[in-house]
């Protein structure tokens, strides 16, 4: 008996060990994304059945109004979100943020009429939007000095296995049941809210910024993390984006965010639509949204080994330069298996700059207004986000050749790869 009280002990001792790893942290983020990335990207799996929806009497012009209307929810909560994870902590802004957004998917799915669609769209947008600088923020100040971007990158895998299963649920679902079972399961995190309630740290960083010193060391070393070293802030909020010679960078980080984000939601919420008027039937359109996710992951991971090495700057300039490239060939090649590879590569060029913008964009801040820097950068880049379907919606509303999306998303993407370029002027002092 007192053998096995002691083994049991040990073991307990093990897992508590392995639960305070700052790679439980990186694992749980992955995991937030998840769901943040199958609830945003599932809507380009259920826009050609939304289409469908005989009683609503959709056009593209309504479903790309849509998914404008939910990234413009995504704005006003990253603007808002990012300078309160900054004043209250991370942690309460992330379970607030998976709490809405999984009631509002639900409430997607359920709903009765096109009006409360967009009303609650525009809801799950606001968490969505709240969600995702401020993980992105708790990431940063969790990964090993060395390994910030191979760490996010791998926490952001969880985005793009949300939209893998999006489109595999997809090619399951929809032709049986319908759109509305997809959004629903969207709503599932709210299955496992009280459990990120229990595990989910404050970031010691931000809490050394506000003089809970002890606190901070507390959880830095809990999680074998070097103990934050407290110092005055002289200055937060919006006004210290444009202050102490931050003015460009934060401009320049404003635009690679609009271009980053038209082009990711540009693609994610057209593709299958654009690949099915191209000809190809519906499974193997979503079939196609799985392929622009697979080829984000590999092509993540190999940006992010090298981003590690000093080259954030310049691996993202060349993953837009590779996305505008692949875009535009996607115009040039009709069948056969190099069209699977050309969408692979611009998921790379898409989902994948996006995700290592991030890292960039963070960087260019100091801790104590890193989410707020994340937060508006990437409000404003959900402009970009806005425009990107409702370009898909004009095009194809316009009768114009689906492969215009492509032209456009391409000139996007070289208009991108310049602004990361003019990033290698500007250097920070926390390098």
């Amino acid at each position: 008996m007192y053998g096995e009280g002691k083994l049991a002990i040990q073991d307990l001792a093990i897992i508590r060990e392995r639960v305070s790893s700052p790679n439980i942290i990186i694992a749980l983020c992955g995991l937030l994304i998840l769901f943040d990335g199958y609830d945003l990207i599932v809507y380009g799996a259920v826009a050609p059945a939304l289409l469908g929806e005989a009683s609503w009497g959709l056009t593209p012009g309504m479903v790309g109004r849509a998914a404008s209307i939910t990234l413009f929810g995504m704005l006003l909560g990253a603007l808002v979100a990012g300078t309160l994870a900054d004043r209250i902590g991370r942690r309460k802004v992330i379970i607030g943020s998976l709490l809405s957004f999984s009631v509002m998917m639900i409430g997607s799915g359920l709903a009765p009429n096109f009006l409360v669609f967009e009303g609650t769209r525009f809801l799950a947008g606001l968490g969505l939007g709240a969600l995702f600088p401020t993980v992105t923020a708790l990431i940063i100040e969790f990964s090993p000095p060395k390994r910030k971007a191979m760490a996010y990158s791998i926490a952001l895998l969880g985005y793009l296995a949300g939209g893998i299963i999006s489109g595999i649920l997809g090619m399951l679902l929809i032709q049986k049941y319908g759109w509305r079972p997809l959004m629903i399961i969207g709503g599932a995190p709210i299955l496992l809210l009280p459990f990120f309630i229990r595990l989910i740290p404050e970031s010691p960083e931000w809490l050394a910024t506000k003089n809970r010193q002890t606190e901070a060391n507390q959880i830095a070393n809990q999680y074998r993390l070097p103990n934050p070293v407290a110092r005055p802030v002289a200055q937060a909020g919006i006004r210290s984006l444009f202050s102490e010679g931050r003015l460009l960078p934060t401009l320049n980080a404003w635009g690679i965010h609009f271009c980053s984000l038209l082009l990711t939601f540009g693609m994610v919420n057209w593709l299958p639509t654009i690949m099915n008027k191209m000809g190809y039937d519906l499974g193997s359109a979503l079939l196609f949204s799985v392929t622009l996710n697979l080829g984000a992951a590999v092509g993540l991971l190999i940006g992010a080994r090298i981003a590690d090495r000093g080259n954030v700057k310049i691996v993202v300039a060349g993953m837009f330069l590779l996305g505008a490239c692949s875009i535009w060939l996607l115009t040039q090649v009709d069948q056969g298996l190099q069209v699977y590879g050309l969408v692979a590569l611009a998921g790379t060029g898409t989902i994948g700059t996006q995700i290592l913008a991030n890292i960039l964009v963070g960087n260019l801040y100091p801790v104590e207004i890193r989410g707020t820097g994340l937060g508006f950068s990437l409000g404003i880049g959900r402009i970009g986000g806005m425009i990107g379907p409702a370009i898909g919606g004009a095009v194809l509303g316009a009768g114009l050749a689906p492969q215009w999306n492509f032209y456009i998303f391409a000139s996007v993407g070289a208009v991108g790869c310049v602004l990361a370029l003019m990033t290698l002027l500007y250097r920070k002092k926390a390098d």
